[in-house]
């Protein structure tokens, strides 16, 4: 017969110490091992936020280029075009207008009248 009322030996009770600890520290090596991956995690989060936030920035420096050169290069077209243009037809306000556009575009790139 088995007596269930009876208390439990000290080797017994050391034994359930023993194990009950050791599965708390697998516990807590566990919980560490997560918490170590979720802040590698993160970091490799932020890492990849501030490559992405390098590039976005890179791409836009590269737009606003690339609108200065489009600006540029319609400007110098419209200039071309004033250079060209027949002003022997227009009335004497227009002409003289066209005139000083022309001197104007000329004193730009570098010739002084």
């Amino acid at each position: 017969m088995i007596y269930q009322d009876r208390p439990i030996g000290q080797k017994a009770a050391k034994e359930r110490l023993k194990r009950k600890q050791e599965k708390d520290k697998v516990g807590e090596v566990t919980i560490t091992n997560l918490l170590q991956q979720f802040k590698d995690t993160l970091v490799e989060i932020e890492d990849q936020k501030k490559q992405d936030r390098k590039i976005m920035l890179e791409q836009q420096a590269m737009m606003i280029q690339q609108s200065q050169e489009k600006q540029e290069l319609d400007r110098i077209e419209k200039e071309e075009q004033i250079m060209i243009m027949d002003i022997s037809n227009l009335d004497p306000i227009s002409t003289a207008y066209f005139q000083n556009r022309k001197l104007e575009i000329m004193q730009k790139r570098g010739f002084n009248f």
